[in-house]
């Protein structure tokens, strides 16, 4: 990860860093908005919480094209790792601008450091997000029921 100041999340022996300069959404993406020639796009990729989760990618596979326009929720793509396949959905509605092509090719790269890869880029802004610390409450939230899931105890 980048010198960016972070949150950390405790999940038992691990660390999910959750850098203050992103906003989250709680199925785990990260987003970063960025002003393009007065156009707002936002990047998105895995939170490193998800990238734990997963473990090692070795499969990213995309359903939709770009230029497609996208509701909030709809089903995007798979990704599959050592772990889990699981489902992609859309963390934002709009239209989807470019994906990173690098990480189709080489999805293992994701969990190196899940911030300095993006996955999608839409045109427009999330209608609601978290900042780090909300995202850092809502995964606490839910860890104990993760913890559960993950041994198996359910």
């Amino acid at each position: 990860m980048s010198h960016d100041e972070a949150i950390i999340f405790e999940m038992g022996l691990y660390q999910a860093a959750l850098p203050t300069r992103l906003r989250y959404a709680d199925i785990h993406f990260w987003f970063e908005t960025r002003e393009i020639e007065g156009q707002a796009r936002t990047r998105m990729g895995l939170t490193s919480y998800a990238m734990r989760l997963l473990d090692d990618v070795f499969r990213l596979e995309w359903r939709v094209t770009v230029g497609q326009q996208v509701a909030e929720a709809e089903a995007l793509g798979e990704i599959e790792s050592t772990k889990a396949s699981s489902e992609l959905y859309a963390p934002m509605s709009g239209k989807l601008y470019d994906f990173n092509t690098a990480m189709v090719e080489k999805p293992a790269q994701i969990g190196v450091d899940p911030y300095a890869h993006w996955l999608l880029e839409f045109e427009g802004r999330p209608a609601t997000s978290l900042n780090a610390e909300e995202y850092r409450a809502f995964l606490a939230e839910g860890w104990e029921e993760t913890q559960k899931l993950l041994k198996g105890q359910m």
